[in-house]
């Protein structure tokens, strides 16, 4: 669609363009995906040749691109660590973590790099994550140096961040690219450096002044003068200087949206519903754009669709007007539709990235066509924002240290915990769900203070003192999905079971029963384990979570049993209690 249809029929078209795809997309399309991302960020992990470098691009023959983590004026290498902190959140898995932290340390040198705009892409998607999601210092500590070195780039004169030093064409340029850059300094600005909230402020206005047109489209850089007049504007990376680059426009949804959370400022809420209302008017059907909304030559750009998803995700909890709420949010699930469907989603192809279809810098003739890390990384976070827990299934593993899901340390005192059990075989050889301490790395059965075991007998059983015990023989059935709650009492060091089957009221396993007595220390449920005994993935867990017993409980209970049921699970059973026959 051309300019001048922009204004014409606008909320016609957001109404009617976005709604119908939207509906599809639901927590099901997000768990098939990140489980796809799993697996296709763990093949890079195995076939990078070390930490070095990172990726970048898709290669035809299945492979990537990478770009040195010492390179200074490169922007991307922060997004493949990012995207592991981000498939850690899924979980929670250590392995997720310590794959995320390999990669994101050889970045600190990129601390005190004064030469470019793009330390926000650099560190926030890789430290910042990592501080988001583990509160250690020590990545809290070399985001503040990043932001130090970044705020060197203010230009008070003219009140923006100066994009670059490598273009001999430029003299003080900004780009749009830059207003994804300025989280960073927000962030240090909340963080013991106020001054960088001004510098980012002033740089997002300027920004909407002189790179935003009337009509939401807009430039992709502006070059001063030192007294501030203007040099020149074009679209560096897009089809002329007058067209809208996709990915440009999409920088500045992103970071409008993100301004407005972190200032409440009404300007940035305007300035975000501008840009989008364009963005919005000037897609395709399939809601991904071309790589210039005004160039002939066709080529999508998946990229800029998954940064505009998780922008509108962001933006439409923030949006006050409730009419444009629901259209940012409809349209980012119809974005997300198309990028799982298999015209975009990687899945069955040779490339080592998740969407397909992306575009670097078409006028470069670099990077068309390809999978780019920054458009899966954000297709992910796009995906997090839909669903901050997603109901991804923790899989038995036969290995202790890959069966490990982290909680937290404050899981203190009295919890309940929930979750729901799927046997994947007839019998399981005594498969355990267990919890202990945050502080204590599961290596043996022996380091789990309580536990839920599939028997070789076919029923429940739940860990007590040196052995296992059961109040009723409940069966296990594979296929068939079972609600578990527990009741803990971390100072008493006792619980309680509780199991629901399908269609039938809750039934006591095991009440007021002892941890484990040789287990090690304990005083919170900090860390899950689901451990295997004959294969990977002879059961899974679902929905786990723990909480204050003041909450709600999270499932509602049938509270009709069937008769034939009650044939399988009243059957009046003595206190079982098992000598331990081995370390299980």
């Amino acid at each position: 669609m051309g300019l001048s249809r922009i204004g014409a029929g606008l909320g016609c078209l957001l109404g009617a363009m976005v709604a119908p795809a939207a509906l599809a997309f639901t927590d099901a399309d997000a768990v098939r995906v990140l489980t796809f991302a799993r697996a296709q960020l763990a093949d890079t992990t195995a076939e990078l040749p070390g930490v070095t470098r990172s990726p970048k691009s898709s290669l035809s023959n299945g492979t990537w691109t990478t770009v040195a983590n010492t390179d200074r004026i490169a922007w991307t290498q922060g997004f493949f660590p990012g995207s592991m902190w981000l498939m850690f959140q899924v979980a929670s898995e250590p392995i997720w973590r310590e794959r995320a932290d390999l990669w994101t340390r050889p970045l600190e040198v990129q601390k005190t790099n004064t030469e470019t705009h793009d330390l926000g892409f650099k560190m926030y998607t890789s430290y910042g994550e990592a501080w988001r999601l583990t509160g250690n210092t020590y990545y809290r500590d070399v985001l503040l140096t990043s932001a130090d070195s970044l705020a060197t780039r203010y230009n008070s004169q003219i009140g923006i961040i100066d994009c670059c030093d490598w273009n001999p064409n430029w003299n003080i340029p900004l780009v749009t690219d830059t207003m994804v850059d300025l989280q960073l300094l927000l962030w240090a600005s909340q963080n013991g450096r106020p001054a960088y909230r001004a510098m980012a402020i002033n740089h997002a206005l300027k920004t909407l002044a002189d790179a935003v047109r009337p009509d939401g489209s807009s430039f992709h850089y502006v070059d001063y003068r030192a007294d501030g007049t203007i040099r020149s504007r074009g679209t560096y990376q897009g089809y002329s200087t007058t067209s809208t680059w996709a990915r440009g426009q999409a920088w500045l949804i992103y970071g409008y949206s993100m301004m407005y959370r972190y200032t409440g400022d009404a300007r940035f809420l305007t300035a975000a519903r501008r840009v989008t209302d364009y963005y919005l008017a000037n897609l395709p059907a399939d809601l991904v754009p071309n790589w210039d909304f005004n160039a002939p030559m066709q080529y999508k750009d998946s990229s800029a669709a998954a940064i505009v998803a998780s922008a509108l995700l962001e933006l439409s909890g923030l949006e006050t007007d409730a009419t444009r709420r629901t259209r940012y949010r409809t349209a980012a699930l119809g974005m997300l539709d198309s990028l799982v469907s298999p015209a975009y989603l990687a899945q069955g192809t040779n490339s080592p990235g998740l969407l397909l279809h992306g575009v670097g810098n078409l006028p470069a003739g670099q990077e068309i066509d390809v999978s780019l890390i920054y458009g899966d990384y954000y297709f992910l976070e796009a995906l997090l924002r839909f669903n901050p827990r997603p109901n991804y299934p923790w899989y038995a593993k036969l290995s202790f240290s890959r069966s490990q899901h982290l909680l937290g340390t404050n899981n203190t005192g009295t919890r309940a915990v929930e979750f729901d059990l799927t046997p994947l075989r007839d019998v399981i050889d005594g498969g355990v769900v267990g919890w202990t301490d945050s502080s204590t790395e599961v290596t043996s059965f022996s380091r789990l203070n309580l536990a839920v075991r599939l028997s070789t007998d076919g029923i429940y059983q739940a860990r007590n003192g040196a052995g296992w015990s059961w109040l009723r023989r409940i069966p296990y059935v594979r296929g068939r999905t079972d609600h578990f709650r527990l009741s803990v009492d971390l100072v008493a060091r006792r619980y309680s079971v509780w199991v629901t089957v399908p269609g039938a009221a809750e039934v006591q396993l095991v009440n007021n029963v002892a941890f484990r007595s040789d287990g090690p220390f304990i005083n919170d449920l900090g860390r899950a384990a689901v451990i295997a005994t004959t294969e990977d993935s002879e059961f899974r867990v679902n929905s786990h979570r723990v909480y204050s017993p003041k909450q709600p409980p999270a499932v509602a209970r049938a509270e009709k049993l069937p008769d034939a049921l009650w044939e399988q699970l009243d059957v009046p059973e003595p206190f079982s209690l098992e000598p331990t026959t081995s370390e299980r």
